[in-house]
């Protein structure tokens, strides 16, 4: 199972049952089968999903399924596997190339904002609990385009009680921010402006300047490989930078379980707010949102780079500022965002991102790594 997000998004692929045959055609009349058993207003043939990403590219699904409720999500995909139909799942949009030719088999829409909140707690955070992982974030205010910063935003917040809420996977991370804090709940206030839903956020372990949302995070409810619902400890999760065991388990994130806290709204929504307002100055939505993957302090150092962005690379050594083929450019205000001017390709972004790596790879020597996940037929 390969469930994506960096961004926002989150992107599944169950990777069960698949093989080149599947891969190549999906099987028509096992198609036929799946459509009679899902109900005829939750599902779409042949629909572009194009208008379901925030770059505005992709081809059509075979079937296009709108998921309410985790019983139809579950059933679906259960269904699905039994008839050796690949599965997709879609959430926020972001963060995935869609290629032009589509995605074969099912595609699933998860449309289900389900938050319970449960008592308060009083115990302390423990240091397990809060374990800090490198986030590659620094701002280049002196030489780059990417001016944008967050540390005087940051503050701690583990001397605060616990607050235990269960999100169900398709639910937008947005929403749960705005809801919780209207509910008297903080800690997730530091993933404004990223768009995407909770599933996407927990497989990929979310960043957001210098937090993480593993850092919050009490348990995962999955489906394995075998169908059996399970939870699964935050110590199981093997988070790591951008990165959980989900890159590699074949499990469907259904649910997370938080351990948030009964902080100050106030500052909370500031936070929210304010982060929001830098983020949408330099990071255009009409992208994928970040192409690559940051280079690490030690690539940093070892070029004698003031930051470790990945934009500064494309914008000052390679100066590919405005680099575009066709209706894909590299954006102006930040070079790790592929922008659509209009009628792009999946084509055409791709080979921006590839042209992108050629040049770093001779120029600099560094092997640029996407954060994007191409989905479909390429």
């Amino acid at each position: 199972m390969l469930y994506l997000k960096r961004r926002n998004k989150c992107y599944l692929i169950d990777r069960t049952n698949l093989n080149k045959k599947t891969m190549t055609k999906s099987n028509d009349n096992n198609l036929s089968l799946l459509t009679s058993y899902l109900s005829s207003k939750n599902y779409k043939l042949n629909e572009p999903l194009a208008k379901y990403t925030t770059v505005g590219i992709g081809g059509p699904a075979d079937i296009l399924f709108t998921a309410t409720t985790k019983e139809d999500l579950i059933n679906t995909i259960i269904k699905a596997r039994e008839l050796e139909i690949p599965i997709t799942i879609l959430g926020g949009g972001s963060n995935v190339l869609i290629s032009d030719k589509g995605i074969r088999g099912l595609t699933i829409r998860m449309q289900m904002n389900d938050i319970q909140i449960e008592n308060a707690r009083t115990e302390k955070t423990s240091e397990k609990e809060t374990k800090k992982f490198v986030a590659r974030w620094e701002a280049d205010s002196k030489t780059g385009t990417l001016q944008y910063e967050f540390a005087d935003l940051d503050y701690d917040e583990s001397d605060k009680k616990r607050i235990s809420v269960t999100l169900s996977a398709g639910t937008n991370l947005q929403y749960a921010i705005r809801y919780l804090i209207e509910q008297g709940m903080t800690g997730l206030q530091w993933y404004s402006y990223i768009p995407g839903t909770i599933g996407g956020a927990v497989y990929n372990n979310l960043h957001g300047g210098t937090h993480f949302i593993g850092e919050v995070i009490e348990e995962v409810e999955v489906l394995t490989p075998n169908n059996k619902v399970k939870k699964l400890t935050a110590q199981e999760l093997k988070n790591d930078y951008d990165k959980s065991r989900f890159h590699d388990s074949k499990e469907i994130i259904l649910s997370a379980k938080f351990k948030l806290f009964k902080g100050d709204t106030k500052k909370a929504t500031y936070v929210v707010n304010e982060w929001a307002s830098r983020k949408a100055k330099q990071q255009p939505m009409n992208s994928t949102g970040c192409i690559f993957i940051n280079i690490t302090q030690e690539q940093k150092e070892k070029l004698g780079y003031p930051t470790t962005s990945a934009g500064y690379i494309i914008e000052h050594p390679l100066k590919m500022t405005g680099f575009r083929i066709g209706d894909a450019m590299i954006a102006t205000t930040h070079h790790n965002f592929i922008v659509n001017m209009g009628k792009a390709t999946a084509k055409d972004y791709l080979a921006v991102i590839k042209e992108i790596q050629k040049r770093s790879k001779k120029e600099v020597g560094i092997e640029l790594i996407p954060e994007i996940v191409m989905l479909g037929e390429f």
